[in-house]
């Protein structure tokens, strides 16, 4: 699972979904529910998670796809089985892992150190809150 902390942005509500961006350093990611979570408001830190599955990958990306979120990457790591690649990233999220076919990796040429672009789909990226430690600082509070 790919993990991220971000801040809300924007929320924004249609008539049948909502725009949730966020932001992690200067990156920008959109994401798409059916509807925000009740809790959620501009300003939150929240928690960002999606599976290496839900990673696309393009060497070369130059055309409009339905994707919301596109990445500059560069593949730092491939570990590679008959069937199955798990490729890892250094992204200006951080690192960003994506579980491809072995074939799609060879198709697309990839190789150590090459620059890609990776393609999350808003609806596939999970939110949850950032929760503080209360008990912590309450903690420390009576113990000096």
């Amino acid at each position: 699972m790919n993990h991220i902390e971000a801040t809300v942005t924007d929320i924004k509500k249609t008539d049948i979904i909502t725009y949730i961006d966020v932001e992690c350093g200067e990156t920008t990611l959109r994401l798409i529910k059916s509807k925000a979570p009740i809790w959620l408001s501009e300003g939150d830190k929240v928690n960002c998670d999606f599976q290496e599955v839900s990673v696309c990958v393009s060497k070369e990306c130059p055309g409009r796809v339905s994707i919301e979120n596109r990445l500059s990457a560069t593949l730092k790591d491939v570990r590679k089985s008959e069937s199955l690649c798990e490729l890892t990233f250094d992204s200006s999220l951080g690192k960003v892992i994506s579980l491809i076919t072995t074939d799609a990796y060879e198709n697309l040429g990839l190789e150590l150190e090459c620059k890609a672009t990776i393609l999350l789909r808003g609806i596939d990226i999970k939110i949850s809150p950032v929760i503080e430690s209360v008990f912590s600082e309450t903690r420390t509070k009576y113990a000096n």
